[in-house]
């Protein structure tokens, strides 16, 4: 059965906006007519992948069809976690008992929640000119708004215990949400997007998904917008930003303040 939430980059709770602003970024990237060097080969695979998104946003924008799709995921994943459980022991024989332990993911994301924490509670102390508020923003754990006479600034974190493609393009995914619902019409506003994260998977990848995000095409709905997306390594304290030179002061105090939390 075809997972359409990962399909998409997004949550079971995805809200029909996130939906639809994914579906469409999606099939911007991956419509035939809108790649038109490709090979016959790659044609048949981008039409054969559109199918699956225009299967997926059918489904997923029509209340009825969702609700019934979720129950079924939600029966398969029962299903799954029952037929992984261990096979109960012959009567008579003897099992040695076994320690229980969390799965290394479970345990890396609890980690790496912690750093977030640090991270946000940093922000907080050195920056109190801003006023901030909490802001519940979907996809992330958490979000700040603050402003000063001129500016708005939205701050948003996601933790991932592995930052991975999908982990990646689930990120952009939300932050391209974000940034419509949130930007200001009439102060000039800044969105400082936050991940971090425990164990780095295909690399490659992953930047690629964030260099496509500010690409000329990706980018082009919030051009005049200052975006910055920072990866936060929680274990080899690195950070690595994504996004123009963003040059407005206080953005830069934000990241930098962001830099020495890490």
């Amino acid at each position: 059965m075809e997972d359409y939430y990962s399909l998409l980059g997004l949550d079971p709770e995805a809200s029909q906006e996130s939906i639809k602003l994914a579906y469409r970024r999606l099939a911007r990237k991956h419509h035939p007519d809108r790649n038109i060097n490709s090979t016959e080969s790659e044609t048949k695979a981008l039409s054969a992948h559109m199918a699956q998104l225009n299967a997926a946003y059918a489904v997923l924008s029509d209340g009825k069809q969702r609700r019934e799709y979720d129950e079924k995921l939600k029966l398969l994943a029962s299903l799954q976690a029952s037929s992984t459980a261990s096979p109960a022991p012959k009567t008579g024989t003897k099992t040695k008992p076994r320690q229980s332990s969390a799965p290394r993911n479970d345990v890396d994301i609890t980690l790496v929640r912690e750093f977030s924490k640090q991270i946000r509670s940093s922000l907080l102390k050195q920056h109190k000119a801003l006023s901030w508020e909490d802001k519940t923003l979907e996809g992330f754990d958490w979000g700040m708004e603050g402003s000063s006479w001129s500016s708005h600034y939205c701050v948003a974190a996601r933790a991932f215990g592995i930052l991975d493609p999908a982990a990646a393009k689930k990120f952009t995914n939300y932050s391209e949400v974000i940034i419509a619902r949130c930007n200001r019409p009439v102060r000039k506003s800044h969105f400082l997007f936050l991940l971090p994260f425990q164990r780095l998977s295909e690399w490659d990848s992953v930047s690629a998904e964030f260099n496509r995000f500010f690409s000329a095409e990706g980018h082009k709905k919030f051009s005049n917008i200052p975006v910055g997306i920072v990866l936060l390594d929680a274990r080899e304290g690195r950070t690595m930003r994504f996004g123009s030179q963003l040059g407005e002061k206080r953005l830069e105090e934000l990241l930098r303040c962001v830099s020495i939390a890490s």
